[in-house]
């Protein structure tokens, strides 16, 4: 037998001990109480916020306008087929008015759009079939490519005539160089290109060049006369330079580059080509 402690004390009675869990409720919720109720002269959610801006005047103008162009444009591009010839010379009558009146942003965006016609001119060796849209949009639906070769067959700027038209457009325009700097742009890279449909689009190009009203056009027929050395352009040229002749009084210059640009296109006029052209 085990003999008993003296020094141990009596065991008590253990009783079970009664754990209380306590449930932590997450950061930031605020316990269901009055303290949830809405604090008088507090903002409700949102009402600081700042209302939305109204429209820019400046923009809508500009959206407006240009869906003014995208609409004359479109009566210039479906004539002859979908649009009368009235509609069309409205259309052009429209645009020179846009032109003329609009902001620099405006011109800008119209010669990219005539730009982008006259560009089209490259496409003029290919002849548009099914076979051709499927091979250059392999993605897109018979549907769809049937109707590009429509839009290629029956669009106006998909022709000498209709290109030949933005040109001209081009050379009545006022108000900026911006055309003539397009004209003179579209020349250049048709020099590079011989064949009778570029012979065309440059004669009519050269035509324009001696309608136009900016001084640039002139500085360029001057250039153009005196090193070419293709007779037909040469002859293009002069009679583009005899309209400038006519119009030069009325050009604001110092009288001393009035006479010597006088001077020089007498020469030019009077001149056969061969040689210097004109000494």
């Amino acid at each position: 037998m085990m003999k008993k402690d003296k020094d141990a004390k009596p065991q008590e009675d253990r009783q079970p001990v009664k754990i209380e869990t306590v449930r932590h409720k997450p950061e930031g919720t605020a316990p269901k109480s009055a303290s949830n109720a809405p604090v008088p002269g507090a903002a409700e959610p949102g009402a600081g916020a700042e209302p939305p801006k109204p429209p820019d005047p400046a923009q809508q103008e500009m959206a407006a306008l240009l869906k003014e162009i995208d609409a004359a444009m479109f009566s210039v591009r479906f004539y002859p087929v979908a649009v009368s010839e009235q509609a069309k010379d409205e259309a052009l009558a429209k645009l020179e008015g846009i032109y003329s009146k609009g902001s620099e942003t405006v011109r800008q965006m119209l010669m990219y759009m005539i730009h982008e016609y006259l560009a089209t001119s490259v496409d003029l060796k290919t002849i548009h079939t099914l076979e051709y849209f499927k091979m250059k949009n392999p993605g897109t639906d018979s549907a769809q490519q049937r109707m590009n070769v429509y839009r290629a067959i029956f669009n106006y700027n998909t022709s000498l005539e209709g290109l030949i038209e933005f040109v001209k457009l081009l050379g009545r325009l006022r108000g900026s160089d911006d055309a003539v700097k397009l004209l003179t742009y579209h020349y250049s890279h048709l020099c590079f290109i011989e064949n009778e449909a570029s012979h065309v689009l440059r004669a009519s190009i050269l035509d324009s060049l001696g309608k136009a009203e900016s001084r640039y056009a002139l500085r360029a027929l001057l250039d153009y006369a005196e090193y070419t050395d293709n007779e037909r352009s040469f002859g293009r040229i002069v009679s583009a330079l005899i309209e400038w002749e006519e119009k030069l009084d009325t050009l604001k210059m110092p009288d001393k580059e009035k006479h010597e640009v006088k001077e020089k296109l007498k020469k030019i006029v009077t001149s056969e080509f061969g040689g210097s052209h004109y000494g």
